[in-house]
């Protein structure tokens, strides 16, 4: 059984620190907001602030410290700093330690940011004298425990395979008993999968919610046409549809149905950006992929 530090204790950090402490893990929670802490401690939980990690002297740490966005809309990566300000004096301590980056991050932000920043404070090299893997959450925030639980799939980035087979073995007994499956990749495709995860489901709702606008403007019931193309669209149960990039979008329907929806939308007045925006995402990507050079300029002069 490992010690496992919880840097960041909110949804996730809970979660995640109540599921391994459930497998009989060694948990403490490390937060900045007293708080916080107090309320674990009255819960019965080993609570500190991250200035006592040292004192912890924990194996494992695993920063769940939120990552908003600033009044710009960049990520603001204040907080992640911080906890990597608290968990550097323990790197440089010694012995070998896992770090796991949990927080949503942009794809590079590990490798650029955390693996330097670590490394100064460690006065080492990471995947050497300590292991480093991203570690994205698929938890909803309204069942955040049970989904930790009972995972329907862990990923698992690792920076090298020592730091990847460690955490693998924290998650296997969860994996084993949902039958879920572990996927192990690079950093940067870990970071972006949780991206790509969020961005799919807004996605998804955004063009729910185009089509309700339409279909009420046409006195139709938009929640019920949704309701049948949930049972009727490939892409919404078969998970292998539509998801080779760089394929070509081609066929009998798509181009021309999407252009024909869009100019009758257009013609009432009305507008469907979402639909818009894939004309020129396909039209970008026939070019890019050589399939339709002609567009090129007219795609160059639309953007400038």
């Amino acid at each position: 059984m490992e010690r496992i530090a919880i840097v960041g204790s909110g949804v996730v950090g809970r979660a995640t620190g109540k599921g391994f402490s459930g497998l009989g893990h060694d948990v403490v929670y490390a937060d900045s907001d007293p708080n916080v802490v107090r309320r674990l401690c009255q819960e019965g939980h080993h609570a500190i602030d991250p200035g006592a990690l040292m004192k912890a002297q924990p194996s494992i740490i695993m920063i769940c410290v939120p990552t908003p966005n600033n009044r710009d809309g960049r990520q603001d990566l204040a907080s992640l700093e911080a906890a990597l300000c608290a968990i550097g004096p323990l790197l440089a301590s010694g012995g070998y330690r896992l770090v796991v980056v949990r927080s949503t991050v942009l794809p590079t932000v590990t490798e650029n940011l955390v693996v330097p920043a670590l490394e100064a404070w460690a006065r080492g090299k990471a995947g050497r004298d300590f292991g480093v893997c991203m570690n994205p959450e698929f938890l909803r925030e309204a069942s955040a425990e049970d989904d930790f639980l009972k995972p329907w799939i862990v990923v698992i980035g690792e920076l090298d395979r020592r730091s990847g087979d460690l955490l693998e073995g924290l998650y296997r007994p969860l994996c084993e008993r949902s039958h879920a499956p572990i996927f192990r990749t690079d950093l940067r495709m870990a970071e972006m999968t949780k991206y790509a995860h969020n961005l799919f489901n807004a996605a998804k709702i955004s063009f729910a919610n185009e089509m309700w606008l339409v279909s009420r403007e046409l006195g139709i019931d938009g929640n019920q046409v949704m309701a049948l193309v949930a049972q009727s669209a490939e892409g919404m149960w078969n998970p292998r549809y539509g998801i080779r990039g760089g394929s070509p979008y081609g066929g009998s329907c798509l181009p021309k149905d999407i252009d024909a929806f869009a100019n009758l939308v257009r013609d009432l007045g009305w507008r469907t950006p979402l639909l818009e925006a894939a004309i020129d995402v396909n039209r970008r990507t026939e070019v890019a992929t050589g399939l339709r050079p002609d567009l090129a300029e007219s795609i160059t002069s639309a953007a400038t």
